[in-house]
């Protein structure tokens, strides 16, 4: 099973805004997490599956898990296209 997680060394802050998070290598742009994001962010603090993360979220939010598991797809792509965020495999 496939699980995401926050890189380890990736620089972060956090502000009123969000989280602005810069990615592990020092390379690329600095990248602000607000909202649900910010809460995917805190969740990545540990390794879970994409179905882990969208029961969590939809919990929160009264949303369909299956709804947030397509938005969370997208998300995490886009994160590990980033550099914030890697897979493990379990």
């Amino acid at each position: 099973m496939t699980r995401w997680v926050a890189r380890p060394r990736v620089l972060l802050r956090r502000l009123p805004e969000g989280v602005v998070v810069l990615p592990a290598r020092g390379h690329g742009p600095t990248s602000v997490l607000a909202g649900t994001a910010e809460e995917l962010w805190d969740l990545l603090a540990t390794p879970h599956s994409v179905e882990e993360l969208a029961s969590e979220l939809a919990a929160r939010h009264g949303a369909d898990p299956t709804l947030v598991a397509a938005d969370l797809e997208v998300a995490l792509d886009d994160l590990l296209g980033r550099d914030l965020v890697e897979t493990r495999e379990s």
